[in-house]
């Protein structure tokens, strides 16, 4: 049963709405973006990630997304790993697609630039899951 809202007290009945221009802003980070990109990428049919340990240190493992903000708009150079044989140019595009309407729907940000850089592993070279036993 519900209680009667309380005088003096703002209860879901009274409270004020306060209008899109009064509520303030929202501050999308770099970091936040960089993994919108990156998981962006895993989303598209032909890539994979490839991690090495060599690239963890370094920083360098596929996906890798370099963001630069320009005010409410960024640029983007993402790397991105395939498995050899695949369509390069279809892919490329595929992935520039997906981050800039991924990026939008979930940040708000638009890339005005997308540079794809893609690196063709073969096979033997993809990473396979690791089996944990506990």
């Amino acid at each position: 049963m519900a209680e009667p809202a309380v005088e003096g007290t703002a209860g879901p009945a009274t409270l004020d709405r306060a209008r899109p221009d009064d509520r303030g802003t929202l501050e999308v980070r770099v970091r936040a973006i960089q993994h919108v990109v990156e998981q962006a990428v895993l989303s598209t049919p032909g890539t994979v990630a490839h991690r090495t340990a060599l690239g963890r240190l370094r920083g360098s493992n596929s996906p890798h997304a370099d963001i630069t903000m320009q005010g409410r708009s960024a640029r983007v150079a993402v790397d991105v790993a395939c498995v050899w044989p695949c369509h390069v140019a279809g892919i490329a595009a595929r992935v520039r697609d997906t981050v800039r309407s991924e990026a939008a729907r979930i940040t708000g940000v638009h890339l005005h630039t997308v540079d794809v850089t893609i690196h063709t592993l073969g096979a033997a070279e993809v990473d396979q899951e690791r089996r944990r036993v506990e």
